[in-house]
C-alpha cells in the first residue's frame, strides 16, 4: 500500500510540474503578423548629445527574440568592442570604452531581427546621434548582388572606409539594398563581403567586391557591388560537345560575359590540321541554326543579351524592392558557332583550341579539347517504314 501511495504521489507531482512548465497562449486569439517597430530611443535620433555615457536604448512595440540579435547589431565607427543587452522589449547597445567625444555614431539593426511570433522587421533600423559635431546631410545607397546568379546577396557586411580609416558599416535588406546616411564627407572605399568568421574584416578567402566613392553633402552617391569568390587560377577548357552547328566548350571557371571574343581566338581543326571556318564566338549558349537541332534544345537556351551598363552607373532599387536579374550573367560555356560553309565529316574527331579568354577576376586562359562529329543516321531501305510493326 505504501508503494502504491508513493507512486500516485509521484504521478501527481510530475503532472502538476508539467502543467506549470507547459503554459500556452489562450486559444482563439488572432495570429500576430505585425512586424515589430521602434517606439522610442535614448538618446533621441539625429540629436547632438555631448558627453553621452549611457547605453543607446532602442525600445520596440513588442518583445524581441534573442536569436541572432548580437550579429544583427552594428555600431559605426566601432571605436571599441560592442556590447548588446536584451530586455523584454528593448535593446541596449554600448561600447566597452564608452562613446568617444566628437564623433557621429550610427547604430544599426538588421532586418533579420524578429519578434516572438517570427515577424521580422519591415526594414533595417538606422539610428544616428552625435557626441559633438553637426550631423551632415550625406547619403550613400547601393545594392549588393551575387556575381554568379545576379540575385540579391543579403548575407554580407557593407563598409564605407574613409582614407583616414574611419569606418561606417551596415547590413543590406532582403533585396540586397543598403543605405549609409548622415556621415562625414570624404573619399571612401565601399566594400561588401561575406564575413564568414564574423571578425568584421575582409579576409583574402572571403567573397566580396569594392568600389571607390566620393561622399559630399547634398550630393547622394550610389554604387552597385557584385560579390564574387576569390580566384587565383586562369580558366581552363574542358569537355566539348556539338549541338547542331554550335560547339560548346565547358570551362572549369566562370567566364566574363562582357568580354569581346574574336573568332581568331578559337580554332577547330581535323586530324590533318585543316581548319573548320567559324562564324561567331560568345560566352553562354547560342542557338544552333539547324532546325532539327533547334527542336531538340530545351526552352531555356537563349542568345546572350547585350552587355548591361557599367555596375557603378546602375540605379539601385528602393529598399525592400527586388532588383531584376541582369541579362549578362557569367557562364562556364564558350559557344562557337560554325560558319555556314563548315562541313564536318561524320565520325571524325576534331580538336578545339581556345586562347585569350578571361574569367571574372581578369585572369586569361584557354586550352584544348576534342569532340567527335556524330555519325549519319542510316536511311531506311526502300519499301521499309520507320514506324514500329503493328501488333497482330
Amino acid at each position: 500500500m505504501t508503494l502504491v501511495r508513493g507512486a500516485i504521489a509521484l504521478i501527481i507531482a510530475v503532472s502538476v510540474g508539467w502543467a506549470c512548465a507547459h503554459v500556452e497562449a489562450p486559444p482563439g486569439g488572432p495570429d500576430d503578423t505585425t512586424p515589430p517597430e521602434i517606439l522610442t530611443t535614448r538618446p533621441q535620433a539625429d540629436t547632438i548629445a555631448p558627453g553621452y555615457r549611457d547605453p543607446v536604448v532602442l525600445v520596440f512595440t513588442e518583445r524581441i527574440s534573442e536569436r541572432s540579435i548580437v550579429d544583427a547589431v552594428t555600431v559605426s565607427p566601432r571605436t571599441s568592442p560592442v556590447s548588446v543587452d536584451i530586455g523584454r522589449d528593448e535593446i541596449r547597445v554600448s561600447l566597452r570604452q564608452g562613446w568617444s567625444p566628437g564623433a557621429i555614431y550610427h547604430v544599426g539593426v538588421g532586418q533579420n531581427v524578429e519578434d516572438l511570433f517570427g515577424n521580422r522587421l519591415a526594414e533595417p533600423i538606422r539610428f544616428v546621434f552625435s557626441t559633438g559635431p553637426e550631423i551632415p546631410e550625406t547619403a550613400l545607397s547601393g545594392t549588393v548582388i551575387d556575381r554568379i546568379t545576379g540575385l540579391p546577396d543579403t548575407d554580407v557586411r557593407v563598409e564605407a572606409i574613409r582614407t583616414d580609416s574611419l569606418v561606417y558599416a551596415t547590413l543590406p535588406d532582403t533585396a540586397g539594398a543598403f543605405l549609409i546616411a548622415q556621415f562625414p564627407e570624404g573619399e571612401y572605399e565601399v566594400r561588401a563581403y561575406r564575413d564568414l568568421n564574423r571578425n568584421r574584416a575582409f579576409d583574402p578567402f572571403e567573397a566580396g567586391d569594392s568600389a571607390a566613392v566620393e561622399v559630399r553633402v547634398d550630393e547622394p552617391a550610389d554604387v552597385a557591388l557584385r560579390v564574387l569568390e576569390p580566384d587565383s587560377t586562369a580558366p581552363v577548357a574542358g569537355a566539348v560537345q556539338l549541338v547542331g552547328d554550335v560547339v560548346q566548350v565547358e570551362f572549369d571557371d566562370y567566364l566574363d560575359p562582357d568580354q569581346a571574343i574574336d573568332p581568331s581566338q578559337v580554332a577547330v581543326t581535323d586530324s590533318t590540321g585543316a581548319t573548320v571556318p567559324i562564324d561567331t564566338v560568345a560566352v553562354g549558349e547560342l542557338l544552333p541554326t539547324e532546325p532539327d537541332s533547334l527542336a531538340a534544345l530545351p526552352d531555356t537556351a537563349q542568345t546572350p543579351a547585350p552587355a548591361a551598363p557599367p555596375a557603378a552607373a546602375q540605379q539601385p532599387p528602393e529598399p525592400g524592392a527586388t532588383p531584376e536579374t541582369p541579362d549578362n550573367l557569367p557562364s562556364r560555356t564558350l559557344a562557337v558557332r560554325l560558319a555556314d560553309e563548315a562541313d564536318l565529316m561524320p565520325g571524325a574527331e576534331y580538336t578545339v583550341s581556345v586562347d585569350g579568354v578571361t574569367n571574372l577576376v581578369g585572369l586569361t586562359g584557354g586550352g584544348e579539347s576534342s569532340f567527335t562529329a556524330p555519325e549519319e543516321s542510316p536511311e531506311p531501305a526502300q519499301g521499309q517504314s520507320d514506324a514500329p510493326p503493328q501488333a497482330q
